[in-house]
């Protein structure tokens, strides 16, 4: 019965991520088809490229809380973010935020099509390290605008809060060892190796603007858009 539970939890998750808020903003106050502008990515970056931050900034917000929404009702509200096996308790509330980002990818509103999910992560992460996820929007802001690529700003945040993650679990093991089913190493397995799969997907939807990068056709903050 409990896995049913969570099966049933993790599609709800799933359906969630795929609200495709980058295609519905702009159509409902612009009426136009984000996915026929820019990059053709519903995500906020091209939200924001194409329409300017007033709409950009509610995308990116909007799309945050659908990849954090699923953990705080499971987490937070019912307070069942574990699954008890023979052998251990395990806290899985990264799965339902990655459910939620595989939605915000693959929606099942837009034919399968969506986003690079790096806002949905943000959030999921955020519902279950605030301050992880915080120091992660910060480093993307410090390295976005030094660099002048969203792209490099979005890849290198993600990497460090999948590290930050994983030491701030490890770290209070090494010296601090508990019991503590919320602290412990063991417990906290599923969400490590959860965030990690979700940080390496993440930055493996960025593949074609490693390739613009390379090419020296990737867009900077501020400049008209040259490549399609």
């Amino acid at each position: 019965m409990q896995i049913l539970w969570i099966s049933i939890a993790l599609i709800i998750s799933y359906l969630i991520g795929s609200i495709p808020f980058g295609y519905i903003i702009p159509k409902i106050f612009k009426n136009i088809d984000i996915r026929e502008h820019g990059s053709k990515n519903v995500g906020s970056t091209n939200v924001t490229r194409v329409l300017g931050a007033k709409y950009g900034v509610p995308t990116f917000l909007l799309d945050s809380f659908k990849g954090a929404l699923p953990i705080i009702i499971i987490r937070y509200v019912l307070g069942t973010p574990e699954l008890n096996l023979i052998n251990g308790i395990y806290d899985i509330s990264i799965l339902y935020g990655a459910a939620a980002a595989i939605g915000h990818i693959k929606s099942i509103y837009i034919g399968f099509k969506g986003g690079k999910a790096v806002a949905t992560g943000v959030g999921a992460v955020i519902a279950i390290n605030p301050v992880i996820g915080i120091l992660g929007i910060i480093i993307f802001f410090i390295v976005a605008f030094s660099t002048k690529y969203v792209s490099i700003g979005s890849v290198i945040a993600t990497f460090l809060v999948g590290v930050m993650m994983w030491v701030g679990i490890l770290i209070p093991q090494i010296w601090i060892p508990t019991n503590n089913l919320t602290l412990t190493y063991e417990s906290q397995i599923v969400n490590l190796i959860g965030i990690s799969l979700v940080v390496l997907l993440i930055i493996y939807m960025h593949k074609k603007n490693f390739t613009r990068l390379f090419n020296g056709t990737e867009n900077k903050i501020g400049q008209k858009k040259i490549n399609k």
